[in-house]
């Protein structure tokens, strides 16, 4: 008959049976330790280029609403009304814009009760209606994110995005009449000179919306890179290290002025003849 042993009786280690010594788990959590600081980098850079494909989504989805606004509305595309500065159209509403007879009105503008403006007017026409799509998810400034922008920006009256639209309507100095017609008046038919229309916000900053000047409000910084989208359709990853270092110079050469978003905007336009012309600008730019 099979005998059971007791094995209450029985002191000392169980035969087969090793523990770890201390110097054994240092060595153990030592190298999980160092696979981790190995790993987290490459994580990062991962997310973060997730993050990247996102925003060039949304700024797609953006761009085909534009599209199709502007099928809707003679081949124009969504304009800002006379007081939306170049450097300040991250803005969907603005108070000024609810009224045509406004001081800033140069031009018929109407964005009816909420004061839908630019990139806006693609909800007033309710062709977009996720407002999520209009933030990037790098952006690291609660202001320029969702839903603090859309809903409780600090600024009263306003839905502010966390990208920026080229069609602004406020003259100012470097921004000349002719430059306000010509956006005013931009349509599907001038395809053949296409612009950037959409962007990630490519300004240094301002002492209202972050840590200035420490920081900017670029989106992406690690690799510092801009998303754009244009009027022929396509979107791109522009990666310049030049843009981001000159957005640091140009900061206190112009400082946070429409001069220095109308530079950005035909540079990303692929027309650097005019900014030699117009800006200065250092000599391997």
């Amino acid at each position: 008959m099979l005998q059971i042993r007791n094995l209450d009786n029985i002191t000392g280690p169980v035969p087969g049976k090793r523990a770890f010594t201390l110097i054994e788990l240092l060595v153990v959590i030592s190298v999980i330790a160092l696979l981790i600081g190995l790993l987290l980098p490459a994580l990062k850079k991962a997310k973060e280029s997730a993050r990247r494909a996102v925003c060039l989504s949304n700024q797609h989805q953006i761009n085909n609403a534009l599209a199709v606004y502007a099928s809707e509305q003679d081949g124009r595309y969504p304009p800002s009304h006379g007081g939306m500065n170049a450097g300040a159209t991250y803005y969907a509403t603005s108070p000024w814009a609810r009224d045509s007879g406004n001081a800033f009105a140069r031009f018929h503008f109407w964005g009816g009760n909420k004061g839908w403006t630019a990139m806006g007017l693609l909800f007033m026409a309710e062709i977009l209606v996720d407002p999520t799509l209009m933030y990037c998810p790098s952006q690291r400034f609660p202001n320029f994110t969702y839903p603090q922008g859309w809903f409780h920006a600090p600024w009263g009256g306003y839905h502010v995005t966390g990208y920026m639209y080229r069609l602004f309507g406020q003259l100012s100095s470097g921004v000349t009449p002719k430059d306000i017609s010509y956006l005013h008046n931009y349509r599907v038919s001038d395809m053949n000179d296409p612009i950037a229309l959409t962007s990630d916000i490519f300004l240094p900053g301002s002492p209202g919306q972050g840590p200035y000047p420490e920081d900017t409000l670029w989106a992406h910084l690690d690799p510092s890179v801009l998303n754009v989208s244009f009027s022929d359709g396509h979107c791109e990853t522009v990666a310049d290290d030049r843009l981001f270092d000159y957005s640091q110079v140009a900061l206190l050469l112009y400082g946070n002025t429409d001069r220095f978003s109308m530079m950005f905007w035909e540079y990303l336009d692929g027309k650097p003849q005019r900014l030699s012309a117009s800006y200065y600008l250092p000599d391997d730019f």
